[in-house]
């Protein structure tokens, strides 16, 4: 896989054991909608295949597919499966592995894993048991389970990239399950890093504030105002979508690394 970022679709050739030649494939879980789907569409417009992961998203998975479609016939013939898995069922989770690997007849080159929930504020002495682990085994035991059965079956050199929050770098308030969830997929990051190197690079990104204007959300009116932000705007699903293509396509070096994409948010409080 070549390590230079693209700025068109352009074909990759990926080479490993066998010698031979084809389009990189990405398994992205949660891409049946907004951030997850953006991504799916970014690195199909890459030139990539895709395996758009969902559980819920039946119908929007389905659109993403038909999107990332239509983009493979007008340019180098890549294309997309949709999977259905819970990410806290590790049976569910291979066989999204499973299929992927059989429609492209080739382990993902890179793993993203990006589902996860933003449950709504409550106070500590109102959070339930469920709550909790509900929040942590989405949000960390879902990337935890991904990231192992893909390790036991990536080629060397693939990535693995988390999708943290910012939430995990800083503390609101009423959202406890939510900071601590994503803290610890941050510190997951550096376990894995440490782990599966030098086979495997793992690295992390954080997004802030950001807007999805063609599919709002009812946390929209909970974000940061733009004013705070040193950027002086909300962020875009492009913003992401940049970041996680960067750590895919990379020097496989860097590694265990955590990349905000806050507009300086963070570092400017």
């Amino acid at each position: 896989m070549g390590y230079k970022p693209l700025n068109e679709p352009t074909k990759i050739n990926v080479y490993h054991h066998t010698g031979s030649s084809r389009l990189p494939v990405v398994f992205i879980t949660g891409a049946g909608r907004r951030l997850g789907r953006a991504m799916a569409l970014h690195f199909a417009r890459k030139g990539w295949n895709v395996g758009v992961h969902y559980n819920a998203s039946h119908d929007s998975a389905l659109q993403t597919v038909r999107q990332i479609n239509i983009i493979g016939d007008s340019t180098l013939g890549q294309r997309g499966i949709a999977v259905k898995a819970d990410v806290r069922s590790k049976s569910q989770m291979e066989y999204a592995f499973e299929m992927t690997m059989r429609e492209f007849s080739s382990p993902p080159d890179v793993l993203v894993n990006n589902a996860g929930v933003f449950p709504p504020p409550v106070q500590l002495q109102n959070i339930t048991h469920e709550m909790w682990d509900e929040t942590f085994s989405i949000n960390l035991g879902g990337e935890f389970i991904a990231a192992q059965i893909y390790s036991s079956i990536a080629f060397e050199n693939s990535r693995i990239i988390n999708v943290a929050s910012l939430g995990g770098l800083e503390v609101w308030k009423h959202r406890i399950p939510y900071n601590v969830s994503k803290s610890a997929v941050i510190h997951l990051t550096k376990a894995l890093a440490r782990e599966l190197a030098p086979r495997i690079s793992v690295n992390c990104v954080c997004p802030g504030a950001i807007l999805v204007p063609d599919e709002p959300s009812e946390n929209d009116s909970s974000l940061i105002a733009p004013s705070r932000i040193p950027m002086q705007r909300h962020g875009t699903p492009d913003d992401v979508c940049s970041a996680i293509y960067f750590f895919a396509t990379c020097s496989p070096y860097i590694t265990g690394q955590i990349l905000s994409v806050d507009g300086g948010y963070h570092d400017a409080r």
